[in-house]
């Protein structure tokens, strides 16, 4: 008997879903192309190889709450990005018959899996620590990035989700939830309580703008002294200041690495006029995201994680709450 997706390891999981995009392939005529696993994490990606010699990027989207208005918005601003500016963007590419996607029947899922197909991008990850030099590039990509979502919109049919709630587009888990003790539920949902007030502000007093909402270092690539953006997966619509608080949290305690993003951004685009609480609170608000999403992940290594991750987390965030300062290094508080 198959056993259920959730009860598999990471690597059957990986192959299953493999099989899958090769059944996707032929609808951008690549039936004879190979595929590379990438990354097996929220979605799944794979390196397509065509015997040609051209390389694409395929994504099997797994997660049920993106729909298909999101996607298809996704992929028209990277088309957009792509048309009309200077950034190096992953393009997305039409099948034969001119989706942006295809759409695969996965018994795993119970439903079909949209799987869309990007050009390649050379070059390596910046990782976890980029140099300052590199992060000043990425707060000016960012600034790029927000010059064209001030006047881009999206096509009929497309709209991206609106982010004004601290867990984006997600059902609040942090009150109740088996992997949350007591103690975690308790200091959560008082976190989420205060970073949404503060958010609140910051939504209130600045425009509403398409925002990447995921830019980290693992989600941008430098190659010949260029820098690419990808993943735009979690794209959707919020102010400004969001977008800099999410990539603050992955340099939090790096004093150094966080002025040269703001800086980079500064010489493009005005740096968003919010107060330190209200930024505090966005750079909060990503750690109670990234929890509330981690408890109810499918994937087999991310749920190995959840333990570990959740006591660190509500270490940050009992700090945050008693300083007003959120910080990565707290005692105990290390991944």
């Amino acid at each position: 008997m198959r056993k259920p997706f959730t009860e598999v390891t990471a690597r059957t999981q990986a192959n299953r879903l493999r099989a899958l995009a090769a059944r996707a392939l032929p609808a951008w005529g690549l039936a004879d192309a190979s595929l590379r696993l990438l990354n097996h994490g929220y979605n799944t990606t794979f390196r397509v190889e065509v015997p040609d010699g051209r390389r694409f990027a395929l994504r099997v989207n797994v997660i049920p709450t993106k729909t298909e208005a999101h996607l298809l918005a996704e992929v028209a601003w990277l088309a957009a990005l792509s048309a009309e500016t200077d950034l190096t963007v992953p393009t997305p590419q039409r099948t034969r018959d001119g989706e942006w996607a295809a759409r695969v029947p996965s018994p795993d899922h119970g439903r079909d899996l949209p799987v869309v197909l990007f050009s390649w991008l050379d070059g390596r990850n910046l990782g976890a620590k980029p140099s300052i030099r590199r992060l000043h590039t990425v707060g000016r990509a960012m600034a790029r990035l927000h010059e064209h979502a001030a006047t881009w919109r999206p096509p009929a049919g497309a709209e991206l989700p609106l982010f004004d709630d601290v867990l984006t587009d997600l059902p609040n888990r942090l009150g109740g939830h088996p992997a949350l003790d007591a103690e975690a539920s308790a200091v959560l949902t008082a976190a989420y309580a205060r970073a949404q007030e503060l958010q609140d502000q910051a939504f209130a007093a600045d425009e509403i703008i398409p925002l990447h909402a995921d830019l980290h270092g693992g989600n941008l690539k430098w190659h010949r002294g260029r820098l690419s953006v990808f993943d735009f997966d979690d794209a959707g619509l919020g102010v400004p200041a969001l977008d800099l608080a999410i990539a603050v949290y992955y340099l939090r305690d790096d004093a150094a690495a966080e002025d040269a993003l703001k800086a980079g951004y500064a010489g493009v685009r005005p740096l968003p006029r919010v107060s330190p609480d209200v930024f505090e609170g966005m750079v909060a608000g990503r750690n109670l995201l990234l929890v509330d999403d981690l408890i109810e992940q499918p994937n087999a290594e991310l749920r190995a994680m959840i333990p570990a991750y959740v006591a660190n987390s509500v270490r940050r965030l009992r700090g945050w709450l008693e300083t007003g300062r959120y910080r990565r290094d707290v005692p105990g508080g290390r991944d």
